[in-house]
C-alpha cells in the first residue's frame, strides 16, 4: 500500500523590497489583502527648506510642523504618545483607549486635574471587593488554589496556603473568543517561508520575522495535515499560536 501526499505549493512574486512568500500549501485567503489603504502610509514626509535669515547661504531640511501628517493636534498627540515611551502599546490597545475612554460620553478632562496613577492604584489595593460585586463571564471558572510555601530550612516541610475565589479562563474559551473577533480576519493562518532576493546576484535568503514563518510552525502545520480528518468535517485545519507573558 502506497500513500501519496499531494501539495499545492505556491510562491508569490518578489515585491519592491525583494521579499517573497513560499507556501507549502496554497492558502485559501490572504489576510494582508484586507488591510484598508487608510492604515498604509501613502507618502513619505516632504522636507521643506529653511533658509538662514542672517543672509548666509546655509539651509537645512526639516519636516513640516505639527500636526503633520495628521489632521489635527488631538490625533497628533495620541499617535505621538503611542509611538513613544513603552513599546507595549499595540494598535488594538490605542483604539480601545480612544473608543472606551476618550470618546465615552461621561469622560471629562477636568476630572483628571491632580490625577495620580500611584494614588489610584493604592486605592484599588485597599478596596475590599466582596464576592457578590465581582461579575465574571460564563466561560470563567472559579476554584481554590493551594500554594506550597517553602520555609527557611530545607529540612522543614513547606507550609500550604489556600487561596479561594481564584478565577481562570480555559484556553479553549480564549481561542474561541479570539477567532470570533473581527480582528481574526487579519490572522495569518497558513505558515510560509519568507524569502529575500539579493538585487545584485539574485541569491535567495531565508528571512525569519514572525512566528508563522518559523520552521516549528511549518512542521506543526505539516504534521496536522497528515492526521486523519474528523468524520463529516470539511473545515480547514490550522495551527493556533499562543503567546504567554
Amino acid at each position: 500500500r502506497v500513500l501519496l501526499t499531494l501539495r499545492d505549493a505556491l510562491q508569490t512574486a518578489f515585491n519592491t523590497f525583494g521579499l517573497s512568500r513560499q507556501y507549502p500549501r496554497r492558502p485559501s485567503f490572504e489576510p494582508d489583502k484586507f488591510v484598508p489603504s487608510s492604515l498604509l502610509q501613502k507618502s513619505s514626509p516632504i522636507p521643506i527648506e529653511v533658509h538662514d535669515t542672517q543672509g548666509s547661504d546655509q539651509s537645512c531640511s526639516v519636516s513640516e510642523p505639527p500636526p503633520y501628517p495628521f489632521p489635527n493636534m488631538t490625533v497628533y498627540r495620541l499617535m505621538t504618545w503611542m509611538n513613544s515611551g513603552s513599546h507595549q502599546k499595540s494598535q488594538t490597545e490605542v483604539m480601545r483607549l480612544v473608543r472606551d475612554v476618550i470618546q465615552s460620553e461621561d469622560f471629562n478632562r477636568k476630572d483628571l486635574d491632580g490625577f495620580s496613577v500611584r494614588r489610584c492604584l493604592h486605592a484599588l489595593d485597599n478596596h475590599t471587593t466582596n464576592k457578590e460585586s465581582a461579575v465574571f463571564p460564563d466561560d470563567w471558572v472559579e476554584t481554590d488554589v493551594n500554594i506550597d510555601i517553602p520555609t527557611k530550612s530545607k529540612d522543614d516541610q513547606s507550609q500550604s496556603f489556600s487561596v479561594s475565589g481564584f478565577h481562570y479562563r480555559p484556553l479553549v474559551a480564549v481561542i474561541h473568543s479570539a477567532f470570533a473577533d473581527i480582528q481574526a480576519n487579519a490572522f495569518h493562518l497558513f505558515p510560509f517561508k519568507r524569502l529575500w532576493k539579493d538585487p545584485l546576484d539574485n541569491q535567495e535568503q531565508r528571512v525569519y520575522d514572525e512566528l508563522y514563518t518559523s520552521n516549528s510552525w511549518l512542521e506543526a502545520q505539516d504534521d496536522l495535515q497528515r492526521q486523519p480528518k474528523e468524520s463529516g468535517c470539511s473545515l480547514e485545519r490550522i495551527i493556533v499560536g499562543l503567546m504567554f507573558f
